[in-house]
């Protein structure tokens, strides 16, 4: 028994060292893949941490390429605005060209101060008007029973004057005459007469004179024509503009005239001067 003991014991420890043998074999195995994957690991750190410097180049070269891009685009953009201000410049010379430019005021054909005189269509009477501004007074007559004073406003190149017994002158005014229909004592005449001036030789135009008689006031008018001839009608009362008779002649050297016993002064009527009005 004591002679068996060493054996087990050698074969306990053979076969303890069987299984230390196959332990490290089986050890170096795993001990390989633990080198192999250091290895690897170290492997795969390198290209890791050469993949922080790409992307950390990747930063650095993304603002510079982002600068170029955008450094482009501000100076389009400035230039937009360029332009942009250059049309509000053109716009704004537009503007101002009308007024650097302004259109010239219509001229003006209507006088505000002249004196018209002429027989009326058809002859039988003969008509005048004097215009003084923005007033009228005109004077139709045939020499007897058929004669008007009217008065009125100028308004726009249109007469519209209107005067006792239902006498009235509606008339246009034109370069250098005058245009319309006149009615007195129930009898219309339609009448183109032109300008006339008392400084000519003859003295035509518009005349007047009143004087009391009896109580009653006279009123004479005259119209001379250009060519000197005159002719004239007085009312015996003025305030009724009635029963007309013709006019005695006027000398318009004295700018007089003598009923029976009475001498008249005449004054003209004038839409130059004013006087008359």
């Amino acid at each position: 028994m004591k002679r068996n003991t060493p054996l087990v014991t050698l074969l306990a420890g053979a076969a303890l060292g069987v299984i230390l043998l196959i332990s490290s074999m089986l050890a170096d195995p795993s001990g390989t893949p633990v080198s192999y994957s250091a290895a690897a690991a170290s492997s795969s750190a390198a290209p890791s941490s050469a993949a922080p410097a790409e992307s950390s180049a990747a930063p650095e070269s993304s603002p510079a390429s982002s600068a170029v891009a955008s450094s482009p685009a501000p100076s389009y953009s400035s230039a937009a605005p360029a332009e942009s201000s250059a049309e509000p410049a053109e716009s704004s010379a537009a503007v101002s060209a009308p007024a650097a430019a302004p259109s010239p005021e219509p001229t003006r054909t209507t006088p505000t101060r002249a004196n018209y005189a002429g027989r009326v269509g058809g002859g039988g009477g003969s008509v005048a008007v004097s215009v003084h501004g923005d007033k009228a007074i005109a004077y139709v007559c045939n020499g007897s029973t058929v004669e008007g004073w009217m008065r009125g406003k100028v308004e726009n190149g249109k007469l519209t004057l209107t005067g006792k017994n239902k006498a009235h002158l509606t008339a246009s005014i034109h370069t250098g005459t005058v245009t319309g229909d006149v009615e007195a004592h129930g009898t219309d005449y339609s009448f183109s007469v032109s300008t006339v001036s008392k400084s000519s030789g003859k003295s035509s135009g518009l005349y007047q004179a009143t004087a009391v008689v009896d109580g009653k006031t006279i009123k004479v008018g005259w119209i001379v024509l250009p060519d000197g001839t005159q002719i004239g009608s007085l009312e015996k009362d003025a305030e009724s503009a009635e029963d007309a008779v013709t006019a005695p002649k006027l000398d318009v050297a004295t700018m007089t005239a003598q009923v029976g016993g009475l001498v008249l002064h005449a004054v003209p009527v004038s839409g130059v001067t004013g006087t008359g009005f």
